[in-house]
C-alpha cells in the first residue's frame, strides 16, 4: 500500500467516525491554524517509514482536537472523544482492512492554542503493510538449477596499458 493510498484510507475512515467533522494530513500546526477548520478535527501526520524484508512500517501521529471552552469545563469530554475517535479509526483499519497495528497505543492529552484554543489527544500509530516491491527481494533472484535465464556475460574488453606516471595532455613528453 502506498503512502497516498494509506493516508486517503485513514482520512476516509476518520470522517465516518461520529465526533470527527474534518480530516487532514500533514503538519497539524499548519492545518489547524486556519479559520476554516471544523471541529472535532482529525489529523494524520507521517513521521517515518521503516522497510524490512517484504514489509514496510509507517509511523503516523493521529491527532484529534476540539475547541476548549473558556472555563475548560469540557476538557475531559474532549479527551474522551479523542480517544474514542482515534481508537475507532484504528479498530476499522484492523478489523475491516486487516491492517496490522500493534495493540498498545499511548494517548497523550494536550491543551494548546492554534487558531482556536484546543484540547485533544494524539497517539503514535505504527501501521505495517506489504511493500510496493511485493514479496520478492533481491536475494530471491540468485542462481538456481531450475532457472531458465542465462547469466549476463560482459563483452570481451581488451586490457588497456596504463603508463607508470600520469600523462599531461599539454605536454605529452612529461
Amino acid at each position: 500500500m502506498t503512502v497516498n493510498e494509506l493516508v486517503d484510507l485513514i482520512k476516509e475512515i476518520a470522517l465516518e467516525q461520529k465526533p470527527i467533522v474534518s480530516a487532514y494530513d500533514g503538519d497539524v500546526y499548519e492545518n489547524w491554524n486556519s479559520a476554516e477548520v471544523k471541529y472535532g478535527s482529525f489529523n494524520v501526520g507521517l513521521q517515518s517509514m521503516t522497510y524490512s524484508g517484504n514489509l514496510i512500517t509507517y509511523s503516523f501521529i493521529f491527532y484529534y482536537g476540539d475547541r476548549l471552552l473558556q472555563d475548560k469545563s469540557n476538557v475531559n469530554s474532549v479527551y474522551s472523544d479523542g480517544i474514542l475517535a482515534i481508537q475507532s479509526v484504528i479498530n476499522v483499519l484492523n478489523n475491516e482492512y486487516h491492517i496490522d497495528i500493534p495493540e498498545q497505543i499511548i494517548y497523550t492529552p494536550f491543551q494548546q492554542k492554534f487558531m482556536d484554543y484546543l484540547a485533544g489527544v494524539y497517539a503514535q500509530v505504527d501501521i505495517t503493510s506489504e511493500s510496493e516491491l511485493g514479496l520478492c527481494g533481491i536475494e530471491d533472484f540468485g542462481d538456481s538449477a531450475d532457472s531458465n535465464v542465462s547469466p549476463i556475460v560482459p563483452p570481451d574488453i581488451p586490457d588497456i596499458p596504463f603508463p607508470d606516471k600520469p600523462i599531461n595532455p599539454f605536454n605529452p613528453h612529461w
